[in-house]
């Protein structure tokens, strides 16, 4: 990894952010191949369906507040590694959370080819509840 991130990659990165604190997938859309994928502990979504996640996401929570705390990439920037806290708002119940996110992006011509985000939901808001069935 490099001891200075690019500004292309970091720019990439905050794009990812803004526009899931925003719900507005216009803001990122053109970092992805149309064949990316993000994949996660909820799940894999492919590029074409980013924009629905989004979407749906927000029905369900508000108020996110995305803070990026490390990015480094690989000298040929192909390979990136994010560290960033995913807060926020239960909709259904007002309770707050932070989620600590790891994230290992592959980049082809600058381009995300996948997005592999690993955290565990035992805290999380976003997490399952027994409540629910699941």
């Amino acid at each position: 990894m490099s001891g200075e991130t690019p500004r292309p990659i970091l720019d990439l990165v905050d794009r990812q952010a803004r526009s899931w604190e925003r719900n507005d997938f216009g803001l990122g859309a053109a970092d992805w191949l149309p064949d990316g994928e993000l994949v996660s502990p909820a799940g894999r979504v492919t590029a074409d369906e980013l924009e629905r996640e989004l979407t749906e996401f927000h029905t369900l929570y508000m108020d996110l507040d995305v803070t990026v705390l490390n990015v480094f990439s690989t000298p040929d920037g192909a390979k990136v590694a994010i560290e960033w806290d995913w807060e926020v708002t239960r909709r259904s119940d007002g309770v707050r959370g932070i989620t600590h996110d790891a994230i290992i992006v592959d980049l082809v011509d600058g381009k995300i080819a996948s997005w592999r985000e690993y955290f565990d939901l035992g805290g999380s808001v976003e997490a399952p509840t027994r409540d629910a069935g699941l």
